[in-house]
């Protein structure tokens, strides 16, 4: 009875060691089954997931109708004599010189050399010499002082110099009758300053193809804003000054019949610029609530926000700045573009170290008044 025992326990033993055998060895544990499930709050991604892009703040439901509610006004769609009344309150501004006209030729743009440029700029020597100073201010922190207009267009480039030209001759048609009024139209050329700089490394770094149009439309979106600073009464200063654009907006046609850009649309007008230029540059601002515009529009609408905040000092550093987290209501609207490609390298263009960095360089050099003499000089002449 034992041997049949022994026998048996053989046996199973066996049968046990084949049945293992042919299952193959143990499974190792899979360590996803230690993460948190779905019902847990905590759930995490498997480790390599690239993680879900991050959200805005949410904008309440007040925030968003304000923004809905906004109706661009156009200025061909003012009665006639309300459209005369604003022109003829800009009828004592100088008109720019000449030279502004060859500047923002597409032509010229596209084909100028570096010493077409010199020659057009040395027939105004005060521009001239406006441009050799903010060369040599801290603003671009050159290494070594340039002293002639060559050295200076081939140091910080065609672009850059035709931009800071385009600024003088606009800020030159407009003068302050008080400090306060100085301060704001420093601070929009400043803003203007940032803002065109910022177009010009974005569209290159985006391979944009052709950055010195944007560049020139950024450089006109301020027109508008320069205006309405120079002219309105004392007493609207303060309250169209401030806040965001989308507030300003509201104000402005609210207490001037017009916004900014449809202002600087009669302006450009008047002064005979290119039709379709004025065109796109009236559409840089209503970005605000049409993002449909294309990729080219939103760079220099992002931009021209980019560089108000900047010289203000709302936002302290580029490199601070995120656009798939702000919180701004102006701009919603391009957040919701995000998840196309070229609008995520846009928003990855702007969080480079290298952009960021040159970027703050001129930022420093604004806030601590680097530039104030020459735009202050400006706005004098």
């Amino acid at each position: 009875m034992l041997v049949v025992c022994i026998i048996l326990v053989v046996i199973g033993l066996i049968g046990a060691l084949l049945f293992l055998r042919k299952r193959g060895p143990a499974a190792a544990p899979d360590p996803r089954a230690a993460w948190p499930g779905p019902d847990h709050v905590t759930a995490r991604p498997w480790p390599g997931t690239p993680p879900a892009a991050a959200a805005p703040p949410p904008k309440s439901a007040d925030e968003l109708a304000r923004l809905a509610a906004l109706a661009w006004i156009r200025a061909e769609t003012l009665p006639e004599p309300r459209r005369q009344a604003i022109t003829a309150v800009f009828k004592h501004v100088p008109r720019p010189p000449r030279l502004m006209q060859q500047l923002i030729s597409q032509e010229f743009v596209n084909n100028a050399s570096l010493e077409e440029l010199g020659e057009l700029i040395g027939s105004e020597p005060l521009v001239a010499a406006k441009v050799l100073a903010t060369a040599n201010s801290a603003m671009f922190g050159l290494a070594n002082p340039v002293t002639g207009l060559n050295q200076a267009i081939s140091t910080l480039g065609l672009i850059t110099l035709r931009s800071l030209c385009l600024q003088y001759m606009l800020i030159k048609s407009f003068q302050a009758d008080s400090p306060e009024r100085q301060k704001l139209l420093t601070n929009v050329w400043n803003a203007s300053t940032l803002a065109s700089e910022l177009t010009l490394k974005l569209a290159r770094a985006t391979g944009r193809p052709e950055p010195g149009r944007l560049v020139t439309l950024v450089v006109l979106s301020f027109l508008g804003r320069l205006a309405t600073t120079a002219t309105m009464p004392r007493g609207l200063l303060g309250s169209i000054a401030v806040g965001s654009f989308l507030d300003r907006t509201l104000q402005e046609q609210s207490s001037l019949g017009l916004s900014a850009s449809e202002i600087g649309g009669l302006l450009m007008r008047d002064w005979d610029l290119p039709a379709a230029l004025i065109d796109e540059v009236r559409r840089v601002d209503p970005t605000l609530t049409d993002a449909d515009q294309g990729i080219d529009l939103a760079l220099c609408y992002l931009c021209a926000r980019l560089g108000e905040q900047l010289a203000s000092g709302e936002l302290k550093d580029l490199a601070d700045f995120d656009l798939a987290l702000s919180g701004s209501l102006d701009l919603h609207c391009l957040q919701s573009r995000l998840p196309e490609p070229a609008w995520q390298a846009l928003a990855a263009a702007l969080r480079e170290p290298a952009l960021c960095q040159a970027m703050q360089v001129m930022t420093r050099a604004v806030r601590s008044g680097a530039n104030s003499s020459e735009a202050s000089a400006a706005v004098a002449a």
